[in-house]
């Protein structure tokens, strides 16, 4: 009996109706173990009959999860081209096959327990979610959501889905009613049950069918069960125990298990049916006999599965799995790094972390391998954004490469250390370190680690917009490279050098960025690849060429998600959010930004971008929230300032001083240090920029944002509109509208109308403040559309937010359910309850309710 889920399945039944239409969706059920998730989507599957083609597939709870598990599972996927993607070849090509196969027919998709999905397998729920909305698909994944990692991997896998395509369901425990019908029933008392389980649907079924017993763990409840069974039935549970989700029949008859103990476990319901084996009814219950197993027989039964899949050749990643759990050290040193370099190999950074981890968790490792696999460990968890642990174990090679007095590898260790410090947002420490790398490798004459340390000194300085350090670093790196012919040194090298001198030669930066690529793609180093895309993103946002800077980005941004380069990812998405804002598509720029900022995985420098962005939108709109945000920048800037970075946070700062009327000292004061270190070759349009918002701060006479290209004029109307036409042609709305506001009173009527069209609610007040100063009429102000239909002109975020306060959900769960933090959440709570000058919660609710505000069909629950 499944109750209190006929909501859900409702729903679920209308996204596939809306998919069966062409628009496909996808929807997340998420919940704690137990909690009913799979009982749920099977339900579902019955519902949907014959209608449509149903498929499944499942993710299991290895030590070190297999590449693309997903795939596996799923019936329809041709093995030759899983074959060639394990063997290096794009994975580009397989999810398409794939996707063109469930969008060949109406097809529910049903993957669950994505909590435990290798990242390969997670990159193709983000493929098929970007392109399933013009399919007659409806995607179903399951997850945990009961743990920060859980829930990462969560918002990972929905965050590439269009937010109207997707659907985050999150399912609660059963109610004391539903718990006292379903106790009724067995005829038990049923708030006696509910308090000993709290709700926990698997909890509940696990003490009704005890007779209401009260053990102090699931544990317990389940050794119980097993324990009434015979001698047989229980060895089958056991072997069936150490399998994570399906034991293979090939597996169950290699035991010598009768089909008697088969059918006694199968009328037991702790094993069911599952594809070609058997398997737990739930992953709790199978842990739970896997934790009751007395240690030498769980290794033993470990061991001998292991021995089957090898003579089966099974995958490294599983053969590891019973090799962890048979303790055999000999076979985990082979295992460890064959699975690591294939999930390395595949994109699947965090399982390639966790092999290497398993292999350093063994006793007696020598030195020298015990360096290698700290090393390789710092690279695979630098790749997702775990920098300090990767610090941490790239020092720990470095100690241990300088107590055997391999000097050679010390230096080239130092080299990637300071780029993970870099990275890390420390950025005195990596100048620290890259030097000592220099110095340590000098002594050995060229090589290909010296020009790799080299490269990384340039790149330090290019990031400084140190042009001539950058340069000249860059130059003596290529020479050995050229030497050596490395060309996946030279891949960084030209990658550097062309960022630096974007400036000086922006047709030679381009240039040599797009070889930089071209180069990495060929070599296979994807870090370089992704560091390339980003810069020549970079390189034409600082340009001012938008529409070039957001195709790019979004280039580069699939081929981290296909690579599962998550932390430089982020970067780029960031950076398009900036590009996005400067052409006046606020809200694209404002999704993207706010699932960046919600989360809390990455590190101050890749946060950058997109914390910058969303504080440019809420300084203008007068949200709440951007000096959270700028605070957060200013964080970033006591690690050590960059000019690409901290002449930015400056002129924002300047800018949210300007716009609400704030004390503007410490603001003037930031662009005074932000222009000192513009040196000449800097970038021009970031000089004006901080030249205006000084004036605007000083109060100095009317002039334009204009480019350095547009000479000084007497004339200033000619002035203003020779400079709001450039930004016009540039496709810059905001910048079009602060040069038309320093106009005559036709010019700042023009600049209102646009700030009116972008929702720049505050910087529109504070423009009509300066007109009405200097005496000019602009007619009467209006809110933007998002805000007119309703008299307390709450934002249309407010008011989506306002009827989930309506509904009783906290901030929690509304952030959840909008992919955004809880703490952003609050900050429109805030302004909420300012807006309709209500005390808390409730009082806003029940006024929004009498002013009519939330609809009478948006009834709580």
């Amino acid at each position: 009996m499944l109750l209190e889920r006929d909501v859900y399945l409702d729903q679920l039944e209308a996204l596939l109706g809306e998919a069966m239409k062409g628009a496909g969706r996808a929807a997340f059920v998420a919940g704690e173990a137990g909690i009913g998730k799979t009982s749920l989507l099977a339900a579902f599957s019955e519902r949907t009959g014959s209608s449509v083609r149903v498929l499944h597939a499942a993710c299991e709870d290895l030590s070190a999860p297999e590449t693309l598990s997903l795939l596996r599972d799923l019936t329809i996927v041709d093995q030759r081209g899983l074959e060639n993607a394990e063997r290096g070849q794009s994975r580009l090509a397989l999810f398409a096959e794939v996707l063109a196969n469930l969008a060949s027919e109406p097809t529910v998709l049903i993957l669950e327990d994505i909590h435990w999905a290798d990242d390969a397998s997670l990159d193709f729920i983000r493929f098929i979610g970007r392109r399933l909305t013009s399919t007659q698909l409806l995607l179903l994944a399951s997850s945990r959501n009961d743990g920060s990692d859980a829930k990462q991997r969560l918002h990972r896998a929905a965050a590439d889905v269009p937010a109207a395509a997707r659907t985050l369901i999150e399912l609660p425990r059963l109610s004391s009613v539903a718990v006292g019908k379903l106790a009724a029933a067995r005829g038990l008392i049923g708030h006696a049950i509910h308090d000993a389980t709290a709700g926990n649907p698997l909890f509940v079924s696990e003490m009704l069918s005890a007779k209401g017993e009260r053990p102090a763990m699931i544990d317990d409840l389940v050794v119980s069960k097993a324990g009434a069974l015979s001698n047989a039935a229980r060895a089958l549970m056991e072997l069936c125990s150490i399998y994570p989700r399906r034991t293979p029949y090939q597996a169950i008859a290699a035991a010598n298990i009768v089909e008697a103990a088969i059918d006694e476990c199968l009328a037991s319901g702790m094993l069911v049916p599952a594809g070609e084996g058997l398997g737990f009814r739930h992953e709790l219950i199978r842990q739970a006999v896997e934790h009751s197993l007395p240690p030498f027989r769980r290794q033993r039964l470990h061991a001998a599965a292991l021995a089957q899949l090898e003579v089966n050749r099974g995958s490294a990643a599983r053969c590891l799995h019973h090799a962890l759990g048979a303790k055999d050290s000999a076979k985990i040193r082979v295992l460890a790094p064959a699975a690591a370099e294939k999930a390395s190999a595949m994109g699947s950074h965090r399982g390639a972390a966790q092999a290497w981890r398993s292999l350093l968790d063994l006793d007696g490792l020598d030195g020298e391998a015990e360096a290698q696999a700290r090393e390789r460990y710092a690279f695979e968890l630098h790749m997702f954004g775990a920098l300090s642990e990767a610090i941490d174990q790239q020092a720990s090679a470095i100690s241990i490469h300088a107590s055997q007095g391999a000097m050679l590898k010390v230096g080239n260790c130092q080299r990637f250390l300071s780029r993970l410090h870099y990275l890390n947002g420390q950025r005195a420490a990596a100048e620290a370190i890259g030097s000592a790398a220099v110095a340590c490798l000098e002594p050995f004459g060229e090589s290909a680690e010296l020009a790799l340390a080299y490269a990384n000194l340039a790149h330090l300085a290019m990031l400084g917009e140190d042009m001539q350090q950058s340069v000249q670093w860059s130059e003596r790196a290529e020479k050995i490279a050229l030497r050596f012919d490395r060309t996946d040194i030279l891949a960084t090298i030209y990658n550097n050098w062309g960022t630096a001198i974007q400036f000086a030669d922006p047709v030679r930066a381009a240039e040599m960025v797009e070889r930089s690529i071209e180069l990495g793609l060929a070599a296979g180093t994807q870090e370089h690849v992704a560091r390339a895309y980003t810069n020549l993103g970079w390189l034409k946002l600082q340009g001012l060429d938008l529409e070039a800077a957001e195709k790019t980005l979004v280039q580069g941004e699939s081929y981290c998600i296909d690579n599962e380069l998550s932390v430089w990812r982020d970067y780029m998405a960031g950076t398009r959010a900036l590009a996005l804002v400067q052409l006046g598509r606020w809200e694209e720029a404002e999704q993207i930004s706010r699932e960046i900022v919600a989360r809390d995985d990455n590190t101050l420098l890749m946060r950058n971008p997109a914390v910058r962005a969303l504080a440019q939108i809420l300084v203008r709109r007068g949200d709440p929230g951007a000096d959270v945000l700028i605070d957060e920048l200013r964080r970033h800037m006591d690690q050590g300032r960059e000019v690409p970075r901290f002449a930015p946070y400056a002129s924002l700062s300047a800018e949210l001083a300007w716009t609400s009327a704030r004390q503007s000292e410490a603001a003037l004061s930031l662009i005074d240090e932000a222009v000192d270190m513009l040196g000449p070759d800097h970038n021009a349009h970031m000089r004006q920029e901080l030249e205006y918002w000084r004036s605007k701060l000083r109060a100095e006479p009317p002039r334009p944002l204009r480019p350095a290209a547009i000479a000084k004029s007497d004339d200033l109307h000619s002035l203003v509109q020779a400079a709001a036409d450039h930004w016009d042609c540039k496709a810059m709305p905001f910048e079009t509208a602060l040069a038309l506001s320093q106009g005559d009173d036709l010019q700042a009527r023009m600049s209102l109308e646009i700030l009116a069209k972008l929702g720049a609610t505050a910087t529109e007040a504070r423009v009509r403040s300066e007109l009405a100063a200097r005496g000019l009429t602009t007619g009467s102000r209006g809110p933007r559309a998002s805000t007119r239909s309703n008299p307390y002109q709450l934002t249309r975020r407010e008011m989506e937010i306002l009827q989930h306060l309506d509904r009783g959900l906290t901030n929690k769960q509304i952030g959840d359910t909008l992919f955004v933090s809880a703490k952003t959440v609050d900050h429109h709570v805030t302004s909420i309850l300012g807006k309709l000058d209500a005390r808390n919660r409730g009082e806003a609710a029940a006024k929004a309710r009498r002013e009519r505000l939330i609809p009478e069909a948006d009834g709580k629950p």
